[in-house]
């Protein structure tokens, strides 16, 4: 049986380099993911991972595709569950509304059957999408309280 994956599509007036730059950066992505900041040097087969805004580690994982401004693939090892890493998609492309606007889609799969880790993502991914639209389209974001990562509760889902 196929576990649920998780896909959110957004349209976001910016450039591909600036998404990208927006998904990659530690700086920028620190602004929009709860104060956490991603590291890796997104190239195929090295690391990533992310500290909590305590420097404390709140996963990891391994980048398995990187094509620079299109797309990147990476697992998502969630410290403290114990479960298997699950893989996380960026894609970015042209948007079908007109110039200026592109489509950044974020697929979260491969997670075990019954995953807390899935149900835990589920309610930070929506905040985290906002957050890289706000502040592509105006420069800045509203702030974040924790990591949801490592602070939020989990709830449940069937």
């Amino acid at each position: 049986m196929s576990t649920p994956k998780l896909v959110y599509v957004t349209t976001i007036r910016t450039t591909p380099a600036k998404l990208w730059e927006a998904l990659t950066n530690p700086d920028f992505i620190q602004q929009y993911w709860f104060g956490c900041r991603h590291t890796s040097t997104w190239k195929e087969g090295e690391a990533i991972e992310s500290r909590d805004p305590d420097g404390d580690l709140a996963w990891q994982g391994k980048i398995l595709k990187c094509v620079p401004e299109q797309e990147v693939v990476f697992t998502f090892g969630h410290i403290g569950f114990g479960e298997p890493p699950s893989r996380v998609t960026f894609k970015i492309d042209l948007a079908n509304e007109g110039p200026g606007l592109m489509q950044l889609t974020i697929t979260h799969d491969d997670f075990q059957e019954v995953s807390p880790v899935r149900d835990r993502v589920s309610n930070g991914w929506p905040s985290i999408i906002a957050g890289i639209k706000s502040l592509l389209e105006t420069g800045s974001v509203e702030e974040k309280a924790g990591c949801p990562e490592t602070h939020a509760t989990a709830s449940a889902s069937h």
